[in-house]
């Protein structure tokens, strides 16, 4: 009777996920015109980066670059999750828009958003249990489970300044401005202690959640650094605020002559004083803004990224001085950062993707992109069964896992020690990108 009643329950919720998935499916077919190709690109490559990451050929002579930083600095593996929450806040103002012009009311999107979120935090948790080392018995938090918290609650700040009509070209600011903020708090919590055990964030994180943490020190996703890191997700909402800006109607502008005394005159001190000032003044600054929206829509939006990018990068160089880049506690000079190269990245990407649209170049990454969950997933599930087989190594006549013996057997003669790993890596990874697309082509997907 007891067996029958969970039968029950199980197929009941199987059902409302099946339902929920294939209305999705038909919505992101029907609205796939509103789809930014350049987020669908960088999430892309984002996966890939992953995906060379998991596949290791050997665990321990993995290069030091390709493991998260201890505590300071920014290695190639500490940028793959920020790449990750800043795309999901730059895909939030556009998952909303899909739904509202579908015709779904407000409380139905939150619905949606909640829903969506508890998915790949269960995720987040099988993840942790299957592939990542914890303390306890299972790791409570992790990426996946980083990513649902941030998620939700950008998603849910970003509905409410929409619903009190706070425009979505001033909301570009709006969350520079709210991420910052995060960003300096939550800086100055994870520094009152000078190292890694004296840490604010692995103390609380120690005293919460104790054994279901990751086997590190310093957990790089634990409470507080989830809490840190919603200033990435808010970073990521200021760019897809500016790609989803709308075009200024009857905008007014200002005419503004500017004498040049050095050209009448010739050069003097007196005359560049004058001319500098000529230039910087309330009235020469309001006509330079005004006039800025003679350009193309378009333009307008690779302008705003790149200039972002530019002062986000000085920034972060400038407070580097004092605070050190930290992935672990997302510290405001790795945010700065990191969002700075992301703002250059997307100028580039929206270029080439979504104005120039240059498909064929750019579609194997992109039908990677827009299959996030399902290929990592997949892929850590399969290099964690083949890992399971054992081969005698000819070189080593020790029984080693299939990913350690191909590479010690057959590149680690070729390559040397210090770039197997890493060449059994790429070389997988190539393999996984063309059987994914291969996949694609039969529609055989499944996205969150």
């Amino acid at each position: 009777m007891e067996t029958n009643k969970i039968k029950y329950t199980l197929k009941k919720y199987l059902l409302i996920v099946r339902n929920f998935y294939n209305k999705k499916r038909e919505k992101d077919k029907k609205y796939e015109n509103l789809r930014i190709n350049s987020i669908d690109v960088l999430r892309g490559i984002a996966v890939i980066m992953a995906l060379f990451l998991i596949n290791q050929g050997l665990e321990d002579s993995i290069n030091t670059n390709h493991v998260v930083s201890t505590w300071n600095g920014m290695n190639f593996a500490d940028v793959i999750l920020p790449i990750f929450i800043l795309v999901m806040g730059m895909s939030i103002p556009f998952y909303v828009k899909k739904n509202y012009e579908n015709g779904d009311k407000v409380l139905e999107i939150v619905k949606k958003i909640m829903i969506r979120s508890i998915l790949i935090f269960i995720i987040g948790l099988v993840y942790s249990a299957l592939f990542v080392d914890a303390r306890g018995i299972v790791r409570l938090t992790g990426g996946y489970q980083l990513i649902a918290v941030v998620y939700v609650i950008c998603a849910l700040l970003y509905i409410s300044f929409l619903k009190i009509r706070i425009k979505n070209n001033a909301l570009t600011y709006v969350f520079l401005v709210f991420g910052t903020i995060i960003s300096i708090i939550f800086t100055a919590i994870a520094f009152g202690g000078k190292g890694i055990e004296s840490n604010a964030f692995v103390v609380f994180d120690n005293m919460v959640i104790g054994d279901f943490l990751s086997a590190s020190k310093a957990d790089p996703e634990g409470i507080l650094a989830t809490l840190s890191s919603l200033s990435l997700g808010m970073y990521g909402l200021s760019l897809g605020c500016i790609i989803n800006k709308k075009k200024i109607e009857n905008k007014k502008y200002i005419n503004y002559i500017r004498i040049s005394k050095i050209k009448q005159n010739g050069f003097s001190k007196e005359n560049l004083i004058h001319d500098i000032k000529s230039w910087i003044n309330i009235r020469s600054i309001k006509a330079i803004l005004s006039n800025y929206y003679r350009l193309n829509d378009e333009l307008k939006k690779i302008v705003n990224m790149f200039l972002l990018g530019i002062l986000l990068h000085v920034l972060s160089l400038i407070i580097g001085i004092w605070i050190p880049l930290n992935r672990n506690v997302f510290s405001i000079t790795f945010v700065l950062r990191i969002s700075s190269y992301v703002y250059f990245i997307m100028t580039v990407l929206y270029v080439v993707c979504d104005i120039v649209n240059i498909k064929h170049v750019v579609k194997f990454i992109q039908r990677i992109g827009e299959n996030a969950i399902l290929i990592i997933f997949t892929v850590s599930l399969v290099h964690k069964l083949i890992g399971l087989i054992k081969i005698k190594s000819i070189y080593t006549g020790t029984w080693l896992n299939f990913n350690n013996w191909f590479t010690t057997d057959f590149i680690l003669p070729v390559t040397g020690i210090d770039t197997a790993s890493a060449f059994y890596a790429a070389v997988i990874t190539i393999i996984w990108i063309i059987i994914f697309n291969i996949l694609e082509k039969y529609d055989i997907k499944i996205n969150i």
